[in-house]
């Protein structure tokens, strides 16, 4: 049985990165097994440049590709972005690439085999980065929620397919979390018991660039971070705590100024000792 899937790209800005993304999608080896039923473009902004280049490459393409203007008062995350872009979206399968990232040409197809033939809920590729020395975490099968919930095993938003009725369960992306809401995503997959498929291979680029990257040390990741933390403190234990507050504090040298460590312990009684060891309070 043929598989059809859709692929949705949230996008914000940045019209030569997401031409080549498109690209990278229209460009897949499907196989006989798989079939790209169309692209939807998520723009935040609505920005009316990137609605004319979605209908280019519309035009050129055997593959529908739809603009979609996500902006207003719901949009601000990738997350929700992603989720307005599903909206659209009536085949078995949804995957998501962001603007500023690529898809080797046998991604879908590997994945979406992996998908079916064992029977799984979402499959997972390996991602690497375009620059050199920058080593990204290569995600492997039979990890639990709190086996991810604190370190991010490599999961992206740009390296997995997933069924659409499961994606739907899940409630899709959390529309509020500015950072980790493909972390986030992965946590409630695995608690729900969803299971998931590894293909062991590199096959989605993440180009590091200078147009702003959810990656870049700002007060907005330093206040995900938070949001984060708040939402999964049930999970994290002391090891996965002191993680993401090493996490925050290392955003907060960068951003310059200092973001008030009590932040922490809204999080977790656990929080006020490690302000205490922050302060110089205690040790």
């Amino acid at each position: 049985m043929v598989a059809d899937v859709t692929c949705v790209i949230p996008t914000h800005g940045r019209d030569p990165l997401l031409a080549e993304a498109v690209a990278s999608v229209l460009g897949q080896d499907l196989g006989t097994d798989v079939r790209l039923a169309g692209v939807v473009v998520s723009d935040d902004l609505g920005s009316a440049a990137t609605q004319a280049l979605v209908a280019s490459l519309d035009a050129a393409s055997d593959v529908p590709v739809r603009y979609l203007d996500s902006s207003g008062p719901q949009a601000g995350t990738a997350g929700a972005s992603r989720n307005a872009g599903t909206v659209l979206v009536q085949t078995e399968v949804v995957a998501f690439l962001d603007d500023d990232d690529l898809w080797s040409p046998g991604f879908l197809r590997s994945t979406v085999t992996a998908l079916q033939d064992g029977g799984h809920d979402f499959a997972v590729a390996w991602t690497a980065a375009d620059e050199p020395g920058y080593r990204m975490a290569r995600i492997e099968p039979g990890l639990a929620a709190k086996d991810v919930v604190a370190r991010n095993p490599g999961f992206v938003g740009s390296n997995f397919v997933m069924r659409t009725a499961a994606f739907r369960r899940l409630g899709g992306f959390d529309p509020v979390l500015p950072v980790s809401n493909d972390k986030d995503l992965l946590v409630r997959a695995l608690s729900a018991g969803l299971t998931y498929a590894v293909v062991p291979e590199v096959l989605v680029t993440n180009r590091v660039h200078g147009q702003g990257q959810l990656t870049d040390k700002t007060q907005r990741r330093l206040d995900g971070i938070r949001l984060y933390a708040r939402k999964h403190e049930d999970l994290l234990t002391r090891r996965d705590r002191r993680y993401l507050r090493g996490q925050a504090a290392d955003v907060r040298r960068v951003v310059g100024r200092s973001a008030p460590v009590r932040w922490w312990s809204t999080v977790t009684v656990a929080g006020h000792r490690a302000v205490r060891v922050l302060l110089g309070e205690s040790r």
